[in-house]
């Protein structure tokens, strides 16, 4: 991945951000059929001295920073994450996000309370893809056990993101999971399934009923962020 496709900056988002995709251990799960963003990953030896470079171009200029990596915020080197807490005092962001897996949420809730001592307003987020249980973790493999109830999800965190478009799924099934997300996270962010380099397949046709019967009406509502390609926050590759 090149050095520039790792920071960018959405002043016309509803919640104007800079956001930073950083370098870590990788994935402490990796057992998610569907994904192979833990790839993006290398030992602290050289994550800290290509996340300092990423980091540099924070200017705070929102007062709101995204931090992503290909995994949990907890498997960044320790140094970055010092680093990204002196930024954000520095240059007086006071809204950070994060993401972390559902097995972290205990180190999530006591990062929250670490940063509001500090001043800065934690906005966990999670991947929860859908709330079909069974199809989460038969078929998605995410690892997040059942009999999850949405409430204690957002307990802890304040923005979840959904994966719509794989093979198997339906309309139906998305339709609930926007109800179920809207009612319980301040944010949704909405992801269409590409096609990567694991065995699971996009299908063309529930992408196409999604753009033409869900995208338009979830474009108008600021709670919702639709990201039909990987690379549509401006980061990654």
């Amino acid at each position: 991945m090149k050095f520039e496709e790792r920071y960018s900056c959405l002043p016309e988002d509803a919640l104007p951000q800079e956001i930073v995709l950083l370098m870590g251990r990788g994935c402490f799960w990796k057992k998610c059929s569907f994904c192979d963003y833990h790839m993006d990953s290398g030992p602290d030896s050289v994550s800290v001295s290509l996340n300092n470079k990423v980091l540099k171009q924070v200017t705070g200029e929102f007062g709101r920073l995204v931090v992503l990596n290909s995994g949990s915020y907890f498997e960044l080197p320790e140094e970055t994450k010092k680093q990204v807490l002196e930024i954000c005092r520095q240059r007086n962001i006071c809204h950070l996000h994060m993401e972390s897996h559902w097995l972290l949420r205990e180190k999530t809730r006591v990062l929250k309370e670490k940063m509001d001592k500090e001043g800065i307003c934690l906005h966990p987020r999670i991947g929860i893809e859908t709330f079909d249980e069974q199809y989460r973790e038969e078929i998605m493999l995410k690892g997040m056990g059942y009999n999850q109830a949405p409430s204690a999800i957002a307990e802890i965190y304040d923005e979840c993101c959904l994966l719509f478009g794989m093979t198997g799924q339906s309309p139906e099934q998305f339709e609930k999971d926007m109800s179920t997300a809207l009612k319980y996270f301040s944010r949704v962010y909405v992801n269409i399934f590409n096609d990567n380099s694991t065995a699971v397949k996009a299908d063309p046709e529930l992408i196409r009923w999604f753009t033409v019967h869900s995208l338009p009406k979830l474009q108008k509502d600021p709670r919702i962020c639709v990201l039909m390609n990987n690379t549509d926050l401006g980061v990654g590759d």
